[in-house]
């Protein structure tokens, strides 16, 4: 019996242990979460809720920071970036119908995708989604639009915290550039906030 509560209690720390090297893990920069029934007659719109956590600093200019925020379609192709200032204790709203895919660069309508939001300083005092200077402090939130039985659901969920890794900020980088001037004003996402 003693061996077996030895065994338990070396089990739950190993598992604390664990636990904790997950949250220190966690730093935020590079967030994401997936969109549905966009555009999708009687389905409402789902908002993208971002925040700038003030860890900066607690004063604009010197603790704004850039939400860079990257749509995918489901075929993985980037259709719309733009990177939005949010001052610091600041939240911006954006609509997925409205400010997300509605200008995509081939002109398609998306119904569902993939939403990649980087966290960054603003770079010669500009946000741009095509140079990114990650840092901590931009934390976001998803509503998603389910079908139900005789009705769309809606939920709410954190983005999720990703690694960051120098091939994806390169990659992100470059395909905005790339969206941005074969454009021509298509595949730029809107960052007025819609209030809600």
């Amino acid at each position: 019996m003693r061996k077996l509560a030895c065994t338990a209690i070396a089990i739950l720390g190993l598992a604390l242990m664990l636990g904790a090297g997950t949250a220190v893990a966690q730093d935020y920069v590079y967030d994401l979460s997936y969109f549905s029934n966009a555009h999708t007659s009687g389905a409402p719109d789902a908002t993208l809720r971002l925040v700038n956590d003030g860890n900066v600093s607690d004063s604009s200019p010197a603790g704004d920071l850039c939400a860079s925020v990257y749509v995918f379609d489901t075929t993985e192709e980037l259709q719309e970036c733009c990177s939005c200032r949010i001052t610091p204790n600041g939240i911006l709203s954006l609509s997925v119908n409205t400010n997300l895919t509605s200008n995509t660069l081939t002109g398609r309508t998306l119904t569902r995708g993939v939403v990649k939001v980087v966290s960054s300083s603003p770079s010669g005092g500009y946000c741009n989604a095509a140079v990114s200077t990650p840092h901590i402090g931009i934390r976001g939130w998803l509503t998603h639009i389910q079908r139900g039985v005789s009705q769309y659901l809606v939920t709410e969920e954190e983005l999720t915290d990703s690694t960051f890794g120098s091939a994806e900020q390169a990659d992100l980088a470059e395909d905005c550039a790339v969206l941005t001037e074969l454009g021509t004003g298509q595949g730029i996402c809107s960052c007025r906030d819609t209030g809600f």
